[in-house]
């Protein structure tokens, strides 16, 4: 069985990614690009991201322009990080195996994490292990690192795994 990674940014994740992108633009250029052209999803998504501190805006003449601030960037660096992680390739026969013992004052940071985990295409083997078939992004411990959550974790490579059988999903292409 072949597990296909799909990661669909929300309407809201794609405004942080296109405002990366191009680091200022004007409301009326992303209103146009939206797929759809549903202006209101748009208007709601800006909405929120406004209130949760990603972004923020200035009128300039007639238009209104939106920036991230630096949560924000942050937030766009992961998105990104997530698409880039999501796209097909080619497994190299080795496993990437993540397990974290995060203590239970900072429990909301260790849900948080299996939720990423979870998003960027990790299985799960056990609570506090996952396991991810493609080589990991600097980025990506890079990401966990400046969460404060990377020294509970333990990342390592593994080429032969004995119980395969939650790792079934995934792929396993044919060796020569």
């Amino acid at each position: 069985m072949r597990r296909t990674i799909i990661y669909k940014p929300s309407v809201a994740e794609s405004v942080l990614v296109a405002l990366e992108k191009c680091n200022k633009g004007a409301i009326d250029v992303l209103l146009g690009a939206e797929p759809g052209g549903n202006k209101r999803h748009l208007r709601t998504a800006i909405s929120r991201l406004r209130k949760r501190n990603l972004i923020f805006g200035e009128r300039i003449g007639k238009k209104l322009v939106f920036a991230l601030t630096e949560i924000g960037e942050l937030e766009a660096q992961k998105i990104t990080l997530k698409l880039q992680m999501s796209k097909p390739k080619r497994w190299d026969g080795k496993w990437r195996i993540i397990i974290f013992d995060v203590p239970e004052k900072i429990r909301g940071k260790r849900d948080l994490l299996r939720k990423e985990l979870n998003n960027f295409g990790f299985t799960q083997l056990q609570r506090s292990v996952w396991a991810y078939p493609y080589p990991l992004p600097k980025e990506f411990v890079e990401l966990w690192d400046n969460a404060g959550i990377l020294k509970y974790c333990v990342v390592f490579e593994a080429v032969n795994v004995t119980d395969i059988g939650a790792l079934k999903q995934f792929y396993f292409p044919k060796h020569p």
